[in-house]
């Protein structure tokens, strides 16, 4: 198949969603993020196109650091897989990452989608890290503690946090990152001293977190620091706190480890797990 690689545009975008829809058995994001991908100005979202000018395949492209780039929605229209117009479209991401100074490129898939996996083994990525991912519902009343509740932590609680975290199997088997949402990168105790001036950053007996609120519904845990014996307590301590700012939810990505995955199983969760992809520039 003739295919060329471009720059996505606005017009494109009704001609996306019919294949972007229906991708996994939950549907797919790609529809509801394509529009605000397109207009933002800080990433590009890459299209190859048919003879005819039609979008047959995509891929998005952003910067998460100075150095760090990232891919995702990675699409190809059903009747085109096969063809080369995926790999050609990570070729053209990764060139464009570079020119805006990334020297690494990361991407996250399914584990158990195996076609990925050897897609990007043939592209030269390298598989760092296994992330377990779980969506918890938010109980009605409090589960944990009074002495054990979460507290805003100031900035002079960074050193110690950040002290106990590097040293930590979260550290280690996280190869040092933290999640934003569905990104990746590589965590820095700034992160933690930023989340202090926004009052996302919390401590208790038990440990630290770093959380944001994206929606009125909604808390992600962006990052912990915390031991075995302590985790269930702080996830406890986490629940409370997300009740207290009105959510309904709690969104949890953490490196996998056996004593992670079963502190979200005790808590009610089915723990999806995603491989964490690096390429070096």
């Amino acid at each position: 198949m003739d295919f060329q690689v471009r720059i996505a545009r606005e017009e494109d975008i009704p001609l996306i969603l019919p294949w972007t829809r229906d991708t996994f058995e939950w549907g797919d994001y790609i529809p509801d993020r394509l529009p605000a991908w397109i207009t933002d100005p800080d990433s590009v979202v890459l299209v190859a196109v048919d003879s005819e000018g039609r979008p047959r395949a995509i891929t998005h492209a952003l910067m998460l650091s100075g150095d760090e780039g990232w891919l995702e929605g990675a699409r190809v229209h059903p009747d085109r897989r096969r063809m080369g117009l995926g790999t050609a479209l990570n070729k053209a991401g990764v060139a464009w990452l570079k020119d805006q100074g990334a020297r690494v490129v990361g991407l996250a898939a399914e584990a158990d989608n195996e076609p990925v996996h050897l897609q990007m083994e043939q592209l030269g990525y390298r598989a760092v890290s296994r992330w377990l991912h779980a969506e918890l519902a938010v109980p009605g009343d409090e589960i944990c503690p009074p002495e054990l509740h979460l507290r805003r932590a100031v900035s002079a609680d960074v050193d110690a946090a950040w002290m106990f975290w590097s040293t930590s199997d979260l550290a280690h088997e996280g190869r040092g990152m933290i999640a934003e949402g569905w990104h990746w990168r590589r965590a820095r105790p700034d992160d933690l001293a930023a989340g202090a001036g926004r009052g996302e950053f919390f401590q208790a007996p038990t440990g630290w977190v770093l959380i944001d609120q994206p929606g009125e519904d909604r808390v992600r845990l962006l990052w912990m620091a915390t031991a075995r014996a302590d985790a269930p307590r702080l996830l406890e301590a986490l629940m409370d706190l997300a009740r207290g700012r009105g959510a309904e939810t709690v969104s949890v990505k953490a490196p996998k480890i056996p004593w992670v995955a079963e502190t979200l199983v005790r808590a009610g969760a089915e723990p999806g797990e995603v491989v964490i992809y690096w390429k070096a520039l």
